[in-house]
Order: structure tokens, then C-alpha cells, then sequence
């Protein structure tokens, strides 16, 4: 996930720039390689909603990939509000899944996100709002390896939280659901979830 600075804490306060200026700058450099330009040089546009198989290409052949444009982040782009939310005490985080060797997410079916309290007032995270969807699409797996798949561009989910209250301690966890994802493990917590703190202050 992006913001990832302090391991997976986000502080700040709306008003004081200092607070949250960092999470701005990892956020813009994290979506440096997904702006529209370099996406439409180095990618195709893909509109299908299935798998993008290309096995039947030589081993060692270069695969194609599909466009991931920054601007289909909208409000999480960083493009109209180069502060991400943070100025408004609305904050976005990025999400993405980690790239796994000729996985087919899903078993055919696409892999949505959902986001929640873990702990803390369910309350206090108030509206959360996702960009471009709440799905990992099929058509950018499977990923063939960075000698093959060079100018692979992994999807995004952003996730904005738009009403949290301010000052509440929350930890909020962001899980995969879909077809054969585990995301709830006892004994690894990261496996199809990521977990965060988060605290708005005014």
C-alpha cells in the first residue's frame, strides 16, 4: 500500500502541512510511473474483461501489458488535488496486489476490495469511497516476470476515506474478497488483507 513510511501508520492534522506533506510525496512518487504519457507510450489499451493470456508467445518474448492510467484515480490521483485529500482531512491510500508469477486471481471471476474498522468505533471511519472501482481487474493478470513483462504496470485500487472523525485512533483493514483469496489467516496477517492505522486530527 502507499502511503508506506512509518510501517503502516498514518497521523497527520488537515491544517498543518508538516504533518502530512510526506504521505503527499510518497503517494505522488508511488504513481509516477502509471501517468497517462508513459502509459500510452509503453502500454496497450486492453478492454476486455477476461485474462490476458499470452502463452502461446516464445519463452523468452516480451508480453505486452495493459494501461493503467494515473487519471482513472480521479480525486486519488494526485492530478486535480496534488495534496490526495490530506489537506481536507480526507486522506487516499493506494492498493495493489503483490505480483505473483502467472497468477490467475479469482478463478475467473474479478477480486474486489472492501475496507472496514478492525479496531475502533465502526463509526468513526464514516464513507469510504474507491477509485477507479472496488475491483483488480483480470485483464493485467497473469504477470509473466519482469524479464517478459517489462513495462508491467500493476492495477490500483485507491481507497478515500471521506468522513473519518477526527481524532479517533482507528485501525482499518482493507481485504481482498474473491474466488480461491484466503484474507483471513490466524497465522499470517497480511495474506489477502493489509491492516493500518489511521488518525485524523482537525
Amino acid at each position: 500500500m502507499a502511503p508506506h513510511l512509518e510501517g503502516h501508520d498514518i497521523a497527520f492534522n488537515a491544517s498543518d502541512r508538516k504533518s502530512w506533506k510526506k504521505y503527499a510525496r510518497s503517494m505522488d512518487e508511488y504513481l509516477r510511473p502509471y501517468n497517462d504519457g508513459a502509459q500510452e507510450r509503453k502500454n496497450i489499451r486492453c478492454t476486455q474483461d477476461s485474462y490476458f493470456m499470452q502463452d502461446d508467445l516464445e519463452e523468452s518474448a516480451e508480453r505486452k501489458s495493459c494501461q493503467f492510467k494515473r487519471s482513472w484515480l480521479g480525486e486519488c490521483s494526485g492530478l486535480q488535488d496534488p495534496h490526495f485529500g490530506y489537506s481536507q482531512g480526507r486522506p487516499c491510500v493506494l492498493l495493489r496486489m503483490n505480483r505473483i508469477l502467472g497468477y490467475l486471481p479469482g478463478q475467473g471471476k474479478p477480486i474486489n476490495v472492501s475496507c472496514g474498522v478492525k479496531k475502533g468505533p465502526p463509526e468513526a471511519l464514516g464513507e469510504v469511497q474507491f477509485f477507479p472501482k472496488s475491483v483488480f481487474d483480470m485483464k493485467y493478470y497473469p504477470y509473466y516476470g519482469k524479464l517478459r513483462h517489462v513495462n508491467y504496470s500493476s492495477p490500483v485500487v485507491a481507497v478515500r476515506f471521506t468522513g473519518v472523525q477526527q481524532d479517533a485512533h482507528i485501525h482499518v483493514q482493507c481485504k481482498l474478497n474473491g474466488k480461491g483469496i484466503i484474507n483471513d489467516s490466524p497465522t499470517d496477517r497480511y495474506l489477502g488483507s493489509v491492516t493500518f492505522t489511521l488518525e485524523v486530527g482537525a
